[in-house]
C-alpha cells in the first residue's frame, strides 16, 4: 500500500494538551521511528479512556518478529515500551495493515459519536475501551468503543466506520436498567456531561486533520 506524502505527518506538533488521541499516538511513532511503519498498523487498542486513554497499543506487522507482530505503546507522545509478543497474532484484523486513506475519524470524534448513541438510550458510564482495526483488506478501519461503569464491566458497545463515522452496530443494552444501574452506581446517564461534543464539527475537523495528514490534499471540511 502505498500513501501520499505520509512525511507531512512530521510538520504537525505533538498534542500539547491534555492525553493523546489515536492519531496523535500514531504521530508519534512516525516521527520518532519511521513513519513508513504506519503502512503496517494492524490495530490500535486504548483501555479506561476518560475520554482518551493514559496509553495506547499500537501492533503492528512484523514478519522478523517472533509472533509476527511489534507491540508499541505510547504515551504523551513518547514511546513509553516496544516488544514482539511470543504468541502468534489472532485478531480480528490478523495480517491486514490499515489503509489510513480511509481513515478519517480519529479517537475523539469516535467517542463523540459513542457518546451521543448512549446519550440517546439514556445509557450511563464511566469510560471507554477503543479498538480501531480492519476486518478484511477491502474495508476501511471500525472503531469498537466498548462502554464501561465504574467496575470496569462493559455496559454497552458502539461500532463506527473511521472512514464516514457511520455507526455500523450497537449494543446499549435495556435503557430502564441502564439508567437504574447509572443512578446506583453515580454513572451520568449518557455519559460524561464535561465532555460534551457536537459530532458533525468532531468528525470534520478530525477528518480534514487526517486526510491532509495522509494525502497532502484537504477537501473534506471547505
Amino acid at each position: 500500500m502505498k500513501l501520499a506524502p505520509i512525511f507531512a505527518l512530521l510538520l504537525l506538533p505533538l498534542a500539547a494538551f491534555g492525553k493523546d488521541t489515536a492519531y496523535q499516538a500514531l504521530r508519534a511513532i512516525g516521527t520518532v521511528r519511521n513513519p513508513a511503519l504506519l503502512n503496517r498498523v494492524l490495530e490500535v487498542k486504548g483501555r479506561s479512556g476518560d475520554p482518551q486513554p493514559e496509553l495506547w497499543t499500537i501492533l503492528l506487522d512484523d514478519q522478523l518478529a517472533r509472533g509476527g507482530v511489534r507491540e508499541i505503546e505510547v504515551s504523551n507522545g513518547r514511546i513509553v515500551s516496544e516488544r514482539t509478543p511470543v504468541k502468534t497474532y489472532s485478531g480480528s484484523a490478523a495480517g491486514i495493515a490499515m489503509n489510513f486513506q480511509k481513515l478519517n475519524l480519529d479517537s475523539e470524534g469516535a467517542f463523540a459519536i459513542a457518546e451521543t448513541e448512549a446519550k440517546n438510550a439514556s445509557l450511563g458510564f464511566d469510560s471507554v475501551d477503543y479498538n480501531l482495526h480492519c476486518e478484511d483488506a477491502a474495508s476501511a478501519p471500525t472503531w469498537v468503543i466498548q462502554l464501561l461503569d465504574s467496575q470496569q464491566r462493559s455496559v454497552g458497545s458502539v461500532t463506527i466506520a473511521a472512514d464516514t463515522g457511520t455507526v455500523l452496530a450497537k449494543d446499549l443494552g435495556d435503557a430502564r436498567q441502564d439508567g437504574d444501574r447509572a443512578s446506583e452506581t453515580g454513572e451520568k446517564a449518557g455519559g460524561f456531561s464535561k465532555f460534551q461534543h457536537d459530532v458533525k464539527r468532531s468528525f470534520l475537523h478530525v477528518g480534514g486533520d487526517l486526510e491532509k495528514f495522509f494525502t497532502g490534499r484537504r477537501t473534506i471540511d471547505r
